[in-house]
């Protein structure tokens, strides 16, 4: 039969030569016509072609049946559909995968260089790619094995035992393959065989059929030997982009390829004696603009560069630079706005978005802005992108359950499979009829129950064991223990039904002999729990909603499943059942499928690969990321085999066989890929690229650009971001666009003190009569929006607070730090999530009541810190420990070995700490006389009266608390009284905190002691020798160097001290001459004087001096209920200018703030440290004023 070529470059009617072949063939009776076209783009050029091959047989009862467009996959199945070549089912990717991961698990030992890559992840996947592109190449299995042998050099032998362990692997993979009586989908070669045994009866008479391939410009072996069978059986027209067929060409040619593919053809045609017809010449275009032909001539011509320009290029070619890639699409979506809308405003020819193109290489950098950009200026758009099935929730619920088991229930996996939405539990559903009800019950269930299995560290056995959980919820800051019964019945319902269905499952799954019993038990388990219920309904709404592609991705995943499961019984059905192999497939098996897409036939622009486009596909074109980087592509190599080793197995082959080096041949067609690119565009040409994108700065244009830059009178135009200065034209595509340009542009006219310009202005004032003027005017509301809290009425805030205000002095202290924090914390009640562990509170806690028990215990019992001995004091604080950490409260420290460690460590802290207490007691005169002294009112228990101050609405600041430990000594018949407060952290008494306001407990715990003495010691006129902070921790020292004098040191107390010499002899009766206090900031000069020492001078305060400190201290604690009542919430963190400490730092609630020194109307409360002198001078002129 016949060959023939239709030649030309980019400046011919290619589609015309095509049509009219096609049209003369047609015109007699019983002839057909078969359009052979890239898989990629099928669709669409079926559309085009029957569009106009109708319009050329001007026939209304046109019919396609004598003309047809086909893919060569679809060519096959067409004539082999009705035939026995096609039997045995066809292997999916995934299935392929098993059968290839079988076979490498029963070959590991007889391999040595793949034996340690085939656990790898990716491995398979590479073999199987491999595999393919054997079969693309017409190399079988048994070629492989007539390679020559070569034992010169070490590469050849690697190279040759690299061969045989592939020819080992695929052959054993193709004999798994024909026991099952499965095949790899190769139809093209099917195809092949099938025409080239039959005779021309068998063929349907194929010398009535013409093949026209167009489209390509090389093809697979595949491809050729199909060609080959074609031409000698049929008739065959082949279009390619060439300019001229007699000349050589190499691989610097524009037309390499399509050259190549020509002799090879035409060669093989020859040879096999079918008839070669001549050439046609596709005639040049005549409906295009001469700037078209005159851009097709550049870079034709400067390929070999020589080239002069001959008419304009601008009317058809736009060049642009862009600030980053977000900018780049913007300016694109705005320009595709302005074409259509203007074309119809004009009363043109219309154009309409499926008229226009978007071009990329660069998915990954572009196609996340592409949805929100798009959508703001409602331009429909068709995405030509596979997407994957990973983020369907069918899959994370697969990977989500056989992770329960992997890692035993760990708290995150367990949740992670909650939170799919694929197991509600029946139960639950029950419960109401409404669905959506149901839903919403179980999400609130859920975060319940997570709430308590952080809290409670359930993990593991917590979720499989019949027993019901019993939660215990202590507030360490109000002492109060919480109800939790509701919330137990919540979370065990949950727990009880997950531990039913869930954990069941897998016991009964592990049970199972065969991988068909197992899969059987999983199919079970799905319906059982409703998945396939569930992903039914969500399909449904989503059609409700209009969503259909996200209604069909639910049909897929799950037919997907489906099919994972036949295949699993097809290959691994009678095997013994491997419940890790079982898990590994069907966790990995749906993760790398993509979701089938429907072509689109709606008015969109089309977003598709740059590299598959071609001449005249769209009236505009489009091309974005065009930078040097990115085009033309550097490819590299990851197959199997190298570049090198390619070219050694390709020097052996057989003729018909041959393996493509993907990277090299990409590189080599990049200028053609370039040529197509700027024809692809009839009517108009946008070429950008963006100067910055991602950490990469002043990126250059592509190597393409510039060549047409430097060959043209074209000028590169700088698409800059949005300023003041800038035109509206360039920028405005659509009201909901303005919007956020409106708003960028009033933020930069405020930090410029400048205003906008008319036509911004006239914009603005349009926009504000439009359909947009209600969101337009909330977003507008930011230009004016400052970030500083609403203070609350009296009214509201005493509705909130109550009139009286019970509180603590930490909370105080918390409002003097960050207003806003004290408001959203205790006015509102928020609170962070409990996580298990041992918090600051909790640590606390547990020394409080350690020392307050040891202390009470040594009076009950009769004992005197100074006189007991140290076996007593280590079998008291034994008793101590062993009583607390056997409360309920504390059960949770012995949930693991890590939280028994703690516990151990925190019963050594307060052994080494009561060490100290009596090291302390030996040493001075200040004896303890009660602990943990209870004022105000907690948790229903009432102490001693402690401070009740009169507010302004007339209602008072009720102080609540504890004072850890208060002591008293009487010197010359004058009693004195010291209070005494445990912190688990290093505590200094600093003057400038205290006058602020943010350190008040020690100043607030003397007062309320000194007030109250009679009922606490008995006596009146007591004199206060000071409020000091004692460090509960156990210090670390090198017990062999330490001494016991170095040890007693780390527990030296700080805080304020009375400023009296009768009081020095009581700190430290055992000082010597020129010795330091190890108890008391105090030493003893040479002249047996005491006094305080030189560094502590700030720490030391008269009577006066401290009766003014705790005045004024009164009076902050009054100023912060008045404020709190007057409704007053300033975002004022405090900051101290010494130490840098701010109070931001430390707060929970910054994502609800959003405080940011970056803001005009947000600062800090700066704190500058004051001396005692500069303090005590501004309360004694607040005191006379």
């Amino acid at each position: 039969m016949s060959l023939q070529f239709i030649t030309g470059d980019g400046s011919c009617d290619h589609e015309k030569a095509v049509l009219d072949i096609a049209c003369d063939w047609l015109a007699k009776d019983h002839n057909e016509v078969f359009f052979l076209v890239p898989n990629y783009n099928k669709f669409e050029r079926e559309q085009e072609i029957l569009s106009q091959l109708k319009h050329r047989q001007e026939k209304k009862d046109f019919s396609t049946i004598r003309g047809q467009v086909y893919s060569f996959n679809r060519l096959a199945w067409y004539f082999l559909q009705d035939s026995e070549n096609i039997s045995g089912q066809t292997i999916s990717d995934t299935g392929s995968a098993m059968i290839m991961r079988k076979v490498l698990l029963t070959l590991s030992d007889k391999l040595i260089i793949f034996r340690g890559e085939i656990n790898k992840e990716g491995f398979i996947a590479k073999l199987l790619e491999l595999y393919k592109e054997f079969q693309l190449g017409n190399i079988t299995v048994d070629t492989l094995g007539f390679l020559p042998s070569s034992q010169e050099t070490t590469k050849a032998k690697d190279f040759e035992l690299k061969m045989y362990e592939i020819r080992l692997i695929f052959t054993a993979y193709e004999k798994e393959l024909a026991k099952r009586n499965l095949q790899i989908e190769q139809p093209i070669s099917m195809l092949t065989n099938f025409l080239a045994a039959s005779d021309l009866q068998d063929t349907a008479q194929l010398n009535q059929k013409l093949f026209i391939v167009t489209g390509f410009s090389n093809f697979s072996m595949q491809e050729q030997e199909l060609l080959k069978v074609l031409f000698d059986k049929s008739h065959v027209c082949i279009d390619l982009y060439v300019d001229s067929v007699h000349t050589d060409s190499d691989a610097l040619d524009l037309f390499f390829d399509p050259k190549q593919t020509y002799h090879l053809l035409k060669n093989f045609a020859q040879n096999q004696q079918s008839h070669v017809l001549f050439d046609k010449k596709a005639p040049l275009l005549n409906n295009v603009s001469t700037s078209y032909l005159e851009l097709e001539r550049c870079f034709r011509q400067t390929n070999h560069g020589r080239y002069e320009q001959a008419g304009a290029l601008s009317d058809h070619v736009e060049i642009w630079k862009a600030e980053n890639p977000e900018e780049e699409l913007r300016q694109v979506a705005t320009e595709i706005r302005r074409l259509v809308s203007h074309s119809f405003n004009k009363g043109e020819k219309p154009l309409y978005y499926r008229d226009i193109q978007l071009l990329t290489l660069n998915p990954d950098l572009y196609y996340s802005f592409i949805p929100s950009i798009f959508a703001e200026l409602d331009i429909p758009f068709y995405l030509d992108e596979d997407r994957q099935m990973k983020q369907h929730p069918l899959v994370e619920f697969i990977q989500a359950l056989f992770a329960l088991d992997n890692y035993y229930y760990r708290t995150s996996d367990v949740f992670r499979f909650l939170r799919t939405e694929l197991y509600i539990p029946k139960q639950l559903q029950e419960d109401t009829q409404d669905w959506q009800k149901a839903r919403d019950k179980y999400r609130w269930i859920v975060d319940i129950t997570e709430n308590q299995a952080l809290a409670h560290n359930f993990h593991g056995a917590d979720w499989t064991r019949e027993q019901d959980w019993r939660l215990f919820n202590f507030d360490f800051e109000k002492e109060v223990l919480m109800e939790t019964e509701n919330t137990e019945v919540l979370t065990n319902r949950l727990r009880n039904n997950f531990r039913k269905d869930i954990v069941s499952f897998f016991t009964s799954l592990k049970a199972a002999d065969t991988t068909k019993e197992a899969i059987i038990i999983f199919y079970q388990f799905l319906q059982k729990i409703g998945v396939e219920q569930q992903l039914i309904y969500w399909r449904e709404q989503e059609i409700v909603w209009g969503n259909l592609e996200q209604a069909r991705d639910h049909e897929q995943t799950w037919a997907s499943l489906m099919d994972l499961l036949d295949e699993l019984v097809e290959i691994y059905g009678e095997d013994p059942f491997d419940f890790d192999l079982f898990k590994e497939i069907l966790s990995s098996g749906l993760e790398n499928l993509t979701f089938g897409k429907v072509p689109t036939a709606i008015d969109q622009v089309q977003i598709n690969p740059l590299d598959l486009t071609r001449p005249l596909q769209a009236k505009v074109t489009f091309a974005i990321g065009l930078d040097e980087t990115s085009f033309p592509r550097t490819v590299e190599n990851k197959s199997l085999i190298s570049t090198e080793e390619r070219q050694q197995l390709n020097e052996n082959l057989q003729p018909g066989q041959y393996l493509k080096d993907q990277a090299e041949e990409t590189i080599r067609k990049e200028p053609f890929v370039a040529y197509n690119m700027l024809l692809s565009a009839s009517e108009k040409l946008y070429l950008s690229y963006p100067k910055n994108a991602d950490s990469k700065q002043n990126i250059k244009m592509s190597s393409y650009l510039a060549r047409i830059l430097n060959w043209t009178d074209l000028t590169l135009q700088d698409r800059c971001s949005l300023d003041l200065s800038c035109d509206p034209y360039h920028y405005v595509g659509s009201y909901k666009s303005l919007i956020r340009q409106l708003n960028s542009l009033y933020r930069q006219a405020q930090e410029e003190k400048n205003a906008l310009s008319g036509k911004w202005q006239s914009l603005k004032d349009l926009l504000l009569m439009s359909d947009y003027r209600s969101l337009a005017t909330k977003v507008f509301e930011s230009q004016v929006h400052r970030n500083v809290p609403v203070n609350l009425s009296p009214e509201l805030a005493e509705q909130l607070y109550g009139k009286n205000i019970y509180s603590s002095i930490s909370q105080i202290e918390t409002f003097y730090d960050y207003q806003y924090d004290y408001f959203l914390k205790f006015g509102l009640g928020l609170k962070e999530r409990e996580i298990y562990g041992l918090n600051s509170a909790m640590t606390g806690e547990i020394f409080h009541e350690a020392l307050d028990n040891f202390l009470k215990a040594v009076f009950q019992d009769d004992l005197s810190l100074t006189q007991m001995s140290e076996e007593q004091r280590q079998l008291l604080i034994d008793r101590v420990l062993k009583n607390i950490f056997g409360q309920e409260r504390y059960a949770f420290m012995e949930k693991n070995a890590r939280m028994s460690f703690i516990r151990y460590r925190l019963g050594k802290t307060v052994q080494h700490v009561s060490w100290g207490l009596k090291k302390q007691a030996e040493k001075t005169q200040l004896t303890p006389v009660q602990t943990e002294v209870l004022f105000g009112e907690i948790a229903g228990n009432q102490g001693i009266p402690g401070l009740e101050i009169p507010l302004s609405n007339g209602g008072k600041l009720y102080l609540r608390g504890k004072i850890d430990r208060v002591d008293t000594t009487t010197i010359d018949g004058k009693p004195w009284l010291a209070v005494m407060d445990y912190k688990s952290s290093a505590h200094q008494f600093d003057i400038t905190d205290s006058y602020y306001g943010l350190a008040m407990q020690l100043l607030t715990y003397l007062d309320i002691a000194l007030k109250d003495a009679v009922e606490l010691i008995g006596k009146k006129d007591v004199s206060g020798a000071g409020a000091y902070y004692f460090h509960v921790y156990d210090p670390i020292l090198d017990p062999k160097k330490a001494s016991e004098k170095e040890r007693l040191k780390q527990y030296k107390l700080d805080g304020l001290f009375a400023d009296d010499p009768e009081v020095f002899e009581a700190f430290d009766e055992t000082l010597n001459k020129s010795e330091h206090s190890l108890v008391f900031p105090i030493q003893k000069d040479k002249n047996e004087q005491i006094k305080g020492s030189v560094r502590s001078k700030e720490k030391f305060y008269t009577i006066e001096e401290m009766n003014t400190l705790m005045a004024h201290n009164r009076k902050k604690l009054k100023e912060a209920a008045e404020k709190i009542l007057s409704g007053e919430i300033k975002m004022n963190p405090s900051y101290k200018m010494k130490d840098k400490r701010r109070a931001t730092q430390y707060s929970p609630f910054r994502s609800i703030s959003l405080f940011d020194p970056m803001l005009e109307e947000n600062d800090y409360h700066r704190i500058h440290s004051l001396s005692k002198e500069e303090i005590m001078e501004r309360l004694k002129e607040e005191k006379d004023d």
